[in-house]
């Protein structure tokens, strides 16, 4: 019964997620704090240590991509909620749900921004630093692969699989210099910035100086800022909406928990 209790409010909680992601770009407090509490509940009831255990160390983890500018906030906290309403109190459900829901949001925006990309023209003298960077993420891969490949850990097949979503992925980050200035960065003032900004290597060096090189600029970054009468910054804006696909990896993680574990294994 509790089971089934979990399994209910992780397809609610992610359901609302990425609405209100996609309408807003933001996965609310109201969503995920509610989870985090049932799902502590829940699994202390039912003594799923497992639970508790992983959602401890995906926390840490994706709060440190977070202070990066690698993840929004909400993103932490609902894949912290999923960690404990966990109906398996496994690590296998949580692979696969990450996994899915990263393979199909890298393959979905890596496709939609290239081909918008290619549509307005690619700059190449730009993209130097993301190809140096997609050539040295390709090699480990490809070597990755064929190691995998060659011990027998991984079907020709599978490998092709995974290997589209990694190749849209890579030709992205080749790419990503150019993406992020044409789709993402906006000039703002800087009394409009908003909490949990942003802020686009492209602002001029003085401003990065301030900020000592912080991508996610928060209250202080910007007292910071109006001390040193800067008046304007290029922030990212409209980023990818990752809400949508952790529904999606939710759906097939509970119909299908060790289903990467197997692909892989």
């Amino acid at each position: 019964m509790i089971t089934l209790i979990q399994q209910g409010i992780l397809l609610i909680g992610t359901l609302s997620g990425a609405i209100t992601d996609i309408k807003t770009g933001y996965i609310y407090d109201w969503i995920t704090y509610p989870m985090i509490i049932i799902g502590l509940i829940l699994s202390i009831m039912q003594g799923q240590m497992t639970n508790l255990l992983i959602a401890g160390i995906i926390f840490v983890i994706l709060l440190i991509g977070y202070k990066f500018g690698k993840i929004g906030g909400g993103d932490v906290k609902l894949f912290t909620a999923i960690s404990l309403l966990n109906p398996f109190n496994n690590i296998e459900f949580i692979i696969t749900l990450i996994f899915t829901a990263s393979l199909l949001s890298m393959t979905f925006y890596s496709t939609n921004y290239i081909i918008k990309y290619l549509k307005k023209g690619i700059e190449l003298k730009k993209e130097k630093e993301g190809i140096k960077k997609a050539i040295f993420f390709s090699l480990i891969l490809v070597g990755y692969l064929a190691i995998l490949l060659n011990f027998g850990m991984i079907k020709i097949e599978i490998a092709i699989i995974l290997g589209i979503p990694f190749l849209l992925g890579l030709i992205f980050i080749a790419l990503q210099n150019g993406i992020k200035e044409n789709f993402f960065e906006k000039k703002i003032k800087l009394k409009d910035a908003e909490e949990d900004e942003i802020l686009s290597k492209n602002n001029p060096q003085k401003i990065l100086d301030i900020v000592n090189g912080k991508e996610l600029i928060e209250e202080k970054e910007i007292a910071l800022l109006k001390k040193h009468n800067i008046k304007e910054i290029i922030v990212l804006r409209n980023l990818p909406k990752f809400g949508p696909f952790i529904f999606l990896g939710t759906i097939i993680a509970l119909n299908y928990p060790t289903l990467i574990i197997t692909l892989l294994f």
